[in-house]
């Protein structure tokens, strides 16, 4: 460190503890320093969320070079990768599905995570997230795709018990009106933390807003609890990590950008023309303790840049590997029963229009309708939550949590585009219009052709995952941005396996199967549980961090997300990675309690 660095380390901000990041990881660590007495100020890249702030457009995105600072960060990442992270205070929790599933087994995990007891950290961080299972009451049981994924399970689980291994309602981090109707859904309640939120409406399309205020996201729960806590923790937004350097004394220098976004016409200049954004804010803090926690992306490509592009820290040649996708990839399938009747009536009409042919236009529209008539009514993909039930799978090697395949949910084109012209004209997009929404879209399906049958042919995605065996490396390009060399052919037996999966789901719904034409011609993934890039391991022969995310080798530093999970987990990680948070945070609080620094297990001398 030069006599100038030092002179601005002393001269700069100093705090106990600084977590960078505020997603499962992040958050958990957030408040249980807090409940003990720490000091904690949290650097989070994105902004707050709200149901006021929320943009139906393409202000949803994260890109700070066109003034856009949206909480989906979705950019491609190398050949094949094209993660898809959150950038807000409560990082993925706002981009997740609430999907809230537990890992039976640890064996390939750390030995001290295997001869542990996970179970009372699942139930902790469970009961945090307000886990519970998607409803079977009305209008919940409403729903036709998920009533008929429901069917589906029973029927493969009745003929392949041998493949099946279970079925059913997933258990979702969101808050559905009680069964007993004291409430409905959309209304306003407090919730067990003291912050305000909504039951969740099914009509309120939930990738468009409806469960902004219905998720139980994480500044819902454990940072609000954290910002409310007897020490209350500091959470800085829109602040992004950028440089990090040890200090003489032994201290963490943080430097770190602070995001100011444009306004008025400067802002639409940068965001819609041909201006850029302004440079944002530099500004440094320091820390004793520091916890790192920007998800499997940030935290890898953060850990990378200061060991190879600043050399700052002197870090493990294991930082940037074991990434995984935890297998993701999505087919589709298309209910689909008497609409070759509309769809040839609708084709016959449009000629006979031409052919000014008014008698054919008059039987060709009654077919068009017989048609619509003897078919299934849709299974409107933008009805309920993102997930709400899953069929469980051996994998392609007979290994349980071997696969998931869980029915999704998207914005249908007509009313996205009404929800965008609404955000566009207004600046501001209310969940609750959807509902008009809807119910101009159900009058145009009735009368107008081919709105009807188009309704009926929207697919229904099959969001597949499980435990498969390709591997990545993260790598730094020439803007210090990091980039992902993935083996992809690696996995070709478990994608063979999800399509025979996928098919056999098709066959039991009665529809047809689609694959993944963007990974069958594109050679590419969107993945949204990203893990791995510092994994953990038993010593620094074999990972980044201990089993409680303990730098090896480092005084008072951690990383504490998906970049240290050293397996695909197989289902959802979300609850997997907040129950590792919160056991790590035990060993770490009763480790801090008797006045220790924090240090790994079976680590060398700390630097």
């Amino acid at each position: 460190m030069t006599q100038n660095q030092t002179a601005s380390a002393m001269a700069a901000e100093s705090v106990e503890c600084v977590i960078i990041g505020s997603g499962f990881g992040g958050s958990v660590a957030a408040l249980r320093l807090a409940e003990a007495g720490h000091q904690v100020v949290v650097l989070e890249r994105g902004g707050r969320v709200s149901r006021d702030q929320f943009q139906a457009d393409l202000d949803a995105l994260w890109n700070p070079k066109r003034n856009a600072y949206g909480f989906h960060d979705i950019r491609a990442r190398g050949q094949h990768i094209i993660p898809w992270v959150g950038a807000a205070v409560g990082g993925g929790s706002h981009v997740y599905a609430g999907t809230l599933k537990r890992r039976e087994s640890f064996a390939d995990f750390p030995t001290a995570i295997a001869a542990t007891d996970m179970t009372p950290f699942y139930d902790r961080a469970e009961a945090m997230l307000g886990g519970a299972p998607f409803p079977d009451w009305a209008p919940y049981s409403g729903v036709r795709a998920t009533q008929l994924m429901y069917q589906v399970g029973a029927k493969l689980k009745a003929a392949h018990p041998d493949m099946v291994e279970d079925f059913g309602p997933v258990h979702l981090g969101i808050s559905f009106a009680p069964k007993d109707g004291s409430a409905k859904p959309g209304d306003e309640f407090v919730n067990e933390h003291g912050c305000k939120q909504r039951y969740f409406d099914p009509r309120e399309q939930s990738i468009l807003g409806g469960d902004i205020d219905a998720k139980n996201s994480l500044d819902r729960n454990y940072l609000f609890r954290a910002e409310h806590a007897k020490r209350p923790i500091e959470i800085r937004a829109m602040c992004e990590a950028d440089r990090i350097a040890v200090l003489p004394d032994g201290r963490y220098q943080i430097e770190y950008l602070k995001h100011v976004p444009a306004t008025g016409w400067a802002g639409f200049k940068q965001r819609w023309l041909f201006g850029r954004a302004a440079a944002p804010v530099t500004s440094t803090i320091c820390a004793k303790r520091l916890i790192i926690a920007a998800g499997s992306i940030g935290s890898s490509e953060l850990l990378l840049r200061n060991r190879e592009t600043h050399k700052s820290l002197p870090l493990s040649a294991h930082v940037g590997t074991q990434y995984t996708t935890n297998g993701d990839y999505l087919t589709l399938i298309v209910p689909f029963r008497g609409l070759f009747l509309s769809w040839g009536a609708f084709i016959a009409m449009l000629v006979c229009l031409g052919l000014k042919q008014w008698y054919g236009v008059g039987i060709a529209a009654a077919l068009y309708f017989i048609g619509l008539w003897i078919s299934q009514p849709p299974f409107d993909p933008d009805v309920g939550t993102t997930n709400s039930d899953n069929i469980r799978w051996k994998g392609h090697r007979g290994q349980p949590q071997g696969a998931y395949l869980e029915s999704g949910r998207y914005p249908t084109p007509g009313r996205m585009l009404g929800a965008i012209v609404i955000s566009a004209l207004t600046g501001k997009f209310r969940p609750r219009r959807y509902r008009s929404l809807a119910k101009v879209s159900k009058l145009l399906r009735a009368v107008v052709p081919p709105f009807g049958a188009l309704a009926r042919t929207y697919p229904i995605p099959l969001l597949s995952m499980g435990k498969d065996d390709a591997r990545g490396t993260f790598h730094l390009d020439e803007r210090g941005r990091a980039f992902i060399k993935y083996d992809i052919a690696a996995n070709t037996a478990f994608y063979q396996h999800l399509a025979k999966l996928g098919k056999l789901v098709g066959k039991a719904a009665n529809a047809y199967w689609l694959p993944d034409i963007i990974h069958k011609v594109l050679g590419r993934l969107e993945v949204p549980h990203n893990q791995g890039g510092v994994p953990m391991g038993n010593s620094p022969a074999d990972g980044v961090v201990d089993h409680a995310g303990r730098v090896f080798g480092m005084k008072n530093l951690m990383v504490l997300d998906g970049a240290i999970i050293p397996q695909s987990i197989g289902p959802n990680p979300a609850l997997t990675i907040a129950a590792v948070a919160e056991r790590a945070m035990d060993i770490v609080t009763a480790q801090l309690a008797t006045g220790a620094d924090i240090v790994a297990d079976d680590a060398t001398e700390p630097a």
